[in-house]
């Protein structure tokens, strides 16, 4: 293993660690913090407290994630022949981790993506939570995990043949 190698799998592993962070902060977020902060209403300083310190890891993940994502793109599309199955599940994920920046930063300016709301209920139903902001950026997250792992798997195959 020459120092070249060594740096692919440091970019790899920061990419893949700040991916975990995003997606398993807002897992976390999701189904721990948001379902406790119901039953204290009272303390909105801690919850505040709470989403600049997230804020503050996303914004990390994500400018680890763009310049990692970067460098290994670099280095796969230039170093061999990946295919169009390649190419396409790339273009896919490219779209989805896009869709996810969009949904953090259209929630910081505070024009929440709520999802669908049904017309006379207070109560959503279940597509319109799971297209809620911080639900939606769960599942996308969850996806972008499963196209890396295609990506890998394509990746790996090609320069076994």
């Amino acid at each position: 293993m020459d120092l070249n190698d060594l740096f692919k799998i440091v970019v790899r592993w920061a990419h893949f660690i700040s991916a975990a962070a995003w997606v398993g902060g807002s897992i976390f977020w999701l189904f721990v913090l948001k379902p406790s902060s119901k039953n204290r209403p009272d303390d909105t300083d801690f919850e505040r407290s709470i989403q600049g310190e997230f804020r503050t890891l996303v914004n990390t993940c994500i400018f680890v994630m763009l310049a990692t994502g970067a460098i290994m793109t670099f280095d796969r599309l230039s170093s061999t022949t990946l295919g169009s199955n390649y190419v396409l599940i790339f273009g896919l994920k490219i779209a989805a981790v896009s869709f996810m920046f969009y949904l953090i930063r259209a929630q910081r300016r505070g024009s929440h993506f709520k999802g669908i709301k049904q017309k006379g209920s207070k109560t959503k139903t279940f597509p319109a939570r799971l297209l809620s902001s911080y639900n939606l950026i769960v599942v996308l997250g969850l996806l972008v995990f499963l196209l890396s792992d295609l990506l890998y798997h394509i990746y790996t195959k090609t320069l076994n043949v």
